[in-house]
């Protein structure tokens, strides 16, 4: 099959962003036996400063170009806010050719709600990072699906459970957004506001004995790739911190980085990710900041269980959450549309909205 993929793959970033999982959704694809052409769309939009001001024209023209040359068999939409309606009803009028849409974000912010609701008919198909069933209000005429973030061998490449010795115990990071990488300019008055700054602020001030290496936060600039991996390698527990509101199964994919290269990680109980991580033997869960406290604490006391908890963790995610499994489940799903038909059982609770 052939398949175009657009997405933000981010070529001004000069790999800081390697990581991501459009990265990871293409290699899923090409390594289950297909051809991918990857589509930047935020990058054509910033080759040229009329595109601001021209709704984005000379994009939508390299798009259906592109349409035109490759012939795709499968188009797939990652986050490709500069693609417009007019060409997604274009290349439906034009072209016998399917559309799915994957979403990371959760339904409730950055506008992703009305962003699928106005592409939705335009689409055979969408999957997103969160399960709860309100993603159903999303559909028109397709289907909607939970995936899980993703992990990639040749990206989370690390098994930090097989330290012995670690400088450091407890790794944070906040991103801040993936356009600049850089802290806020107004970030002392967000932080404020952050209810996970909140949280670690916290934690630092109750947990004196507890060795914390955390980013984005306190003047403390976000680390991206080399840097990111250097730091998280000096740890052997992460904290997985939600934006609020929290949603069945929505995580952010920080998940991916710090379980994928073997931290334990403390999750939030209200996520519901137990379905996914077993409770105390994939991954730890915690209900408000003093119960992780309390974990922390245990954990920081029992390290061999923490890292029994990892290696588990570690390969629970990376032999059922691949970029392998995760591709061929988003084919499986446009390809079959019932749950009953599915080609291959999967190790996440399935839900096709319709």
């Amino acid at each position: 099959m052939r398949i175009l993929h657009v997405s933000n793959f981010g070529d001004k970033h000069n790999g800081r962003l390697y990581w991501n999982q459009c990265f990871k959704i293409t290699n899923g694809f090409i390594r289950n036996g297909h051809n991918v052409y990857n589509f930047s769309d935020r990058d054509r939009s910033r080759s040229s400063i009329f595109n601001k001001f021209k709704n984005n024209e000379s994009v939508q023209k390299e798009l259906l170009q592109t349409i035109e040359n490759y012939n795709p068999n499968l188009i797939v939409l990652g986050h490709a806010d500069r693609i417009n309606i007019e060409t997604l009803s274009k290349i439906r009028i034009k072209k016998n050719i399917k559309i799915i849409e994957w979403n990371v974000d959760n339904l409730y912010l950055d506008n992703t709600l009305n962003k699928l609701l106005n592409r939705s008919k335009y689409l055979d198909g969408i999957f997103s990072t969160t399960a709860d069933e309100k993603i159903a209000q999303c559909v028109s005429g397709n289907f909607i699906s939970f995936f899980p973030n993703i992990v990639d061998s040749s990206i989370e490449n690390m098994k930090i459970f097989e330290n012995i010795n670690h400088p450091k115990d407890v790794f944070f990071a906040l991103s801040h957004g993936v356009g600049t990488g850089k802290l806020r300019k107004k970030n002392s008055l967000s932080e404020n506001r952050d209810p996970r700054v909140k949280i670690m602020n916290s934690l630092k001030l109750n947990l004196p004995d507890i060795n914390f290496n955390y980013f984005g936060m306190k003047g403390i600039q976000p680390v991206w790739a080399s840097e990111f991996d250097n730091n998280i390698n000096d740890c052997y527990m992460g904290i997985c911190l939600q934006r609020k509101p929290i949603l069945k199964y929505s995580l952010s994919d920080r998940i991916s980085q710090y379980l994928g290269n073997g931290l334990m990680v403390f999750i939030e109980s209200d996520t519901q990710y137990y379905d996914i991580l077993k409770k105390d033997e994939e991954a730890v869960y915690f209900d408000d900041p003093e119960d992780l406290e309390k974990k922390i604490i245990f954990y920081k006391n029992n390290k061999k269980k923490a890292l029994e908890i990892a290696a588990m963790g570690h390969k629970k995610i990376h032999s059922t959450c691949n970029e392998k499994v995760v591709a061929k489940y988003m084919l499986d799903c446009l390809n079959n549309h019932n749950i009953e038909n599915l080609n291959s059982s999967y190790d996440w609770p399935v839900n096709l909205y319709k």
